[in-house]
């Protein structure tokens, strides 16, 4: 079975979302633009039904992988799905624990969970931040072999300067 979760948004709309986003808060002096790109897909490969599949934010090959260039204070928050789903309706159950997400801007490494959020500075001197994201997928043992997919949805809010 070959199981897959997808960004179904190109990276244009992405950029959209980002900018929207981030131009709502008028009170707040000006801001940084705010250029979002989804690098990687999270990629659960080929699964075996009833084994849970486990791909970890330091995965290089299968972790969803975005990078956010902007300076300043932002609050990243996620809109995660609970399954991935097949064109014919079968679906499987997706999980995101506390250490599945992960956060670098340059040396520094923060790891979270993508249900609560982050926070992130980005100082001028940085040049943005990589956000990565694993987590695990549960077939049940009988589910039927086919390509799944999810929409995974990452919001930005400045939270100050």
């Amino acid at each position: 079975m070959t199981v897959g979760r997808r960004s179904r948004l190109p990276r244009t709309a992405w950029l959209v979302l980002a900018g929207v986003v981030a131009s709502g808060a008028s009170s707040a002096p000006a801001l940084s633009q705010v250029l979002v790109t989804a690098d990687q897909q999270l990629d659960f490969g080929l699964l075996t039904p009833g084994v849970p599949m486990t791909v970890v934010p330091t995965d290089v090959a299968r972790r969803a992988a975005y990078t956010v260039a902007t300076r300043g204070r932002y609050a990243i928050t996620f809109q995660l799905p609970s399954h991935l789903v097949e064109v014919h309706g079968a679906a499987v159950p997706v999980a995101f624990g506390d250490s599945d997400g992960r956060v670098e801007i340059r040396h520094r490494v923060t790891t979270f969970d993508p249900a609560a959020g982050v926070s992130i500075h980005i100082n001028p001197a940085d040049s943005d931040a990589r956000i990565y994201l694993g987590g695990t997928a549960q077939p049940a043992p009988g589910t039927p072999a086919g390509s799944y997919s999810a929409t995974i949805i990452m919001m930005i809010v400045p939270t100050g300067t």
